[in-house]
């Protein structure tokens, strides 16, 4: 971890949410599948296969324009063969998350939404930058965006009273909602997220990403990914897409922006994809 990042009292956020959420075993499985090389398409299929929900979810997502394959892909295998063992497990990793959280999520079901479209609108924005700069694991990215915010979900969902504190202070002072969890709670979003990313063994790439994702200047490692994240999250601001919980813009880290060598004409054009994708990328997700 970065000296810079100060690390926050970790037994007082565990107090605060004693029931941090579990990924679903299937899950699980698959992610060890993936990481051992002895594993097969095969095996990784089977264990997709006896989880129809997962199935449908994989099936659909292949399917949707957002990979655009020239002909309909019907089995988990070919899904597997053509998009390649990451890549899946990203996928699934995704999907699950929306499926864990939307448990709870008829508490604040609308509120809830507009912080999803958020991090979709950040995921989809990921993506295109990542495109953009030729990027060699764009499902990366798009995990990273889906998640760099997983910490509000969780304060919304476990704790909503003291989010609700904290949201207020942030419109009444005007201030970035980070910095009102920092003075309400004493901690933030990134804080959960990088707690749970670990408590769910996710790669240390991503857990570093949710941490720094504010200030990827202060970061010593995973500088590209975490200054994607940064900008694919100031522009799904700017584009209004969901809420961050605030409505200011937070300050662009142009030190770290001018590591990606991206041209002002190109931003136009990553902005405008945004948008057409997010609204393609929302009809496959239910949350």
């Amino acid at each position: 971890m970065d000296k810079n990042r100060v690390t926050p009292d970790i037994n007082r956020i565990v107090s605060h949410i004693k029931d941090l959420p579990t990924l679903p075993r299937s899950v699980l499985k698959i992610t060890a599948l993936v990481n051992n090389p002895q594993a097969s398409a095969k095996d990784l299929s089977g264990v997709i296969t006896d989880d129809q929900v997962l199935t449908a979810r994989l099936l659909r997502l292949v399917n949707s324009s957002f990979y655009g394959f020239p002909q309909r892909i019907a089995t988990v295998t070919n899904a597997i063969v053509l998009l390649g063992f990451d890549a899946i497990r990203n996928l699934l990793l995704t999907t699950s998350i929306f499926g864990v959280f939307s448990k709870k999520s008829d508490i604040n079901g609308k509120q809830l939404e507009r912080y999803w479209d958020h991090a979709l609108g950040c995921a989809v924005g990921a993506k295109i930058i990542g495109n953009c700069i030729k990027y060699d694991n764009e499902e990366e990215l798009f995990v990273a965006g889906l998640l760099h915010d997983i910490g509000k979900i969780v304060e919304i969902l476990f704790i909503p009273e003291e989010f609700e504190k904290v949201r207020q202070h942030a419109e009444t002072e005007k201030t970035l909602i980070h910095e009102a969890e920092e003075i309400i709670l004493g901690y933030n979003h990134t804080d959960i997220g990088e707690l749970l990313a670990q408590k769910w063994n996710l790669p240390e790439k991503l857990s570093h990403v949710i941490a720094f994702h504010h200030s990827p200047s202060t970061s010593k490692q995973f500088l590209k990914e975490t200054t994607i994240i940064h900008f694919a999250d100031i522009l799904c601001r700017s584009l209004d897409l969901g809420f961050g919980g605030d409505n200011r813009i937070p300050r662009l880290d142009f030190e770290a922006l001018k590591k990606l060598e991206i041209k002002q004409k190109d931003i136009r054009m990553i902005m405008e994809k945004m948008e057409i994708e997010f609204q393609t990328m929302k009809g496959l997700f239910e949350y």
